[in-house]
């Protein structure tokens, strides 16, 4: 019955598969007419590069992509398209306005994603393609897991049920999907639910409990995936080779690169530069009204800590009134208020915010006047957030200190779309981690891309 299932699983992804491509090749032809008529065989030419590039870069397999992998992996397709197809023209003294095969060929990525998009939601939210999961552990590896899945349009897994030895959970549900059970029950559930992968996210299991619950699954389920814990995380840029037959794990931090730091500094001026163009008239707003509503100054100056430990003076907007540090002392004489700020938690209602300083910084416009942190070399458009002293000390300490501002601070960052505000102080430090182990320029379009979304939704922002 298994294996009956598996070769319908096998049908179904080459079909749609095959559907796939048949779009994107009537997308290509879309794109082609606002080129001069070409000749049979350039058109075949031209299609299959485009084609021959994303499959290059695996995009019809229907493997669980984020949105933002998705783009990048399209885009760099699309690099390499661009490439061959000039080459290919040259080699053969074809005749093409250089600026007509850009356009026709940059107007296929809109078009491909949001083709993909609409395809791949449909096909999901139908059932389709989709895998059942059952995960092994209910703690905070398996719930973010099972998170990362429920959000992510393009995920082709669902989560089944949780298995957990934690009696207090059984019954019970995370993130909306029940717990049927103890680890020693998988055999069972697995028998009535009939998962098509297992997930273990017991990052605290030991080598040979870990070996045990293997043992056991892999004898029921024919694909199985670990979670490892957030430290694993931060060092995910590793990548397996071997030594004559001997499995060798090697890693390296993307911002110790001179020429990764170039390009980052490059890509920082270019966009400061672009976003002060496109804010200024928000910008100019801001300064109005603050200025209007209490006569204070427009902006508030503040030493922070920055790249490598060292200090520099930060710019925003205004957003407190002018004497927030007495409030602030009377909230602070309050432990349990203090207690909630020791652990990275900011205050909601902030009586120390103005009328309008509580909306500029729920919409994040108080943080524009940083682009010019940015243009001066002491900020990056992506990054860790630039802190006070004392609050370095209480969230980072020294050693994650060393760690996170090994990148310069940025004016977004992993931790403002991953929920800001909402976040506690320990998992601000780990994600800042992540980012810097894993830094590429693809990590940054997508935070990027991702920061809009965050402002207007304005989750975790108070």
């Amino acid at each position: 019955m298994a294996g009956k299932k598996s070769h319908i699983a096998d049908f179904s992804y080459f079909f749609f598969s095959l559907v796939q491509i048949l779009i994107d090749i009537f997308l290509c032809q879309i794109c082609f007419l606002i080129m001069p008529p070409l000749e049979f065989e350039v058109r075949v030419f031209l299609t299959g590069a485009y084609i021959s590039c994303l499959t290059f870069y695996r995009l019809y397999g229907f493997t669980n992509w984020t949105l933002w992998e998705e783009t990048s992996s399209v885009l760099k397709a699309w690099l390499l398209t661009l490439l061959i197809d000039v080459l290919f023209l040259f080699t053969i003294k074809f005749r093409l306005s250089a600026l007509r095969l850009f356009i026709a060929v940059s107007l296929f990525v809109p078009m491909t994603l949001a083709a993909r998009y609409i395809f791949r939601v449909k096909l999901f939210r139908s059932g389709l393609l989709v895998k059942s999961v059952i995960i092994l552990g209910a703690g905070e590896a398996g719930k973010l897991f099972a998170g990362k899945i429920s959000s992510s349009p393009f995920a082709i897994r669902r989560v089944s049920c949780f298995l957990d030895d934690d009696e207090s959970k059984q019954g019970g549900e995370i993130s909306g999907v029940k717990v049927l059970g103890r680890l020693s029950d998988f055999v069972r559930v697995q028998s009535e639910v009939k998962a098509d992968e297992a997930v273990i996210a017991i990052p605290t299991a030991s080598r040979q409990e870990l070996a045990g619950i293997l043992n056991t699954v892999e004898q029921h389920i024919g694909s199985v995936l670990y979670v490892p814990d957030m430290y694993m995380l931060t060092v995910s840029s590793a990548s397996m080779s071997e030594l004559d037959g001997m499995p060798v794990i090697s890693s390296s931090q993307g911002l110790l690169n001179p020429v990764n730091i170039a390009v980052k500094t490059v890509i920082d001026y270019i966009g400061a530069v672009i976003a002060l163009l496109v804010f200024s008239p928000f910008m100019i707003w801001a300064a109005y009204r603050i200025k209007k509503e209490d006569g204070g100054p427009v902006f508030f100056v503040q030493d922070r800590v920055g790249w490598k430990g060292k200090h520099f003076m930060t710019y925003k907007f205004r957003s407190m009134h002018i004497n927030a540090d007495e409030i602030t002392k009377k909230l602070f004489s309050d432990p349990e208020i203090f207690a909630a700020y020791k652990k990275g938690i900011k205050l909601k209602d902030d009586p120390r915010q103005t009328e309008i300083g509580a909306y500029i910084r729920k919409t994040s416009i108080d943080e524009l006047p940083q682009l010019f942190n940015v243009l001066k070399g002491e900020m990056s458009l992506v990054g860790p957030r630039p802190l006070m002293q004392s609050d370095v000390d209480i969230v980072y300490g020294e050693e994650f200190t060393k760690k996170v501002y090994a990148a310069k601070p940025g004016l977004t960052g992993i931790w403002q779309v991953s929920g800001r505000s909402d976040l506690d102080a320990d998992f601000r430090r780990e994600i800042n981690c992540y980012y810097v182990h894993n830094w590429s320029v693809w990590l940054d379009i997508a935070i990027l891309m991702k920061t809009p979304l965050a402002v207007v939704t304005h989750k975790g922002a108070y």
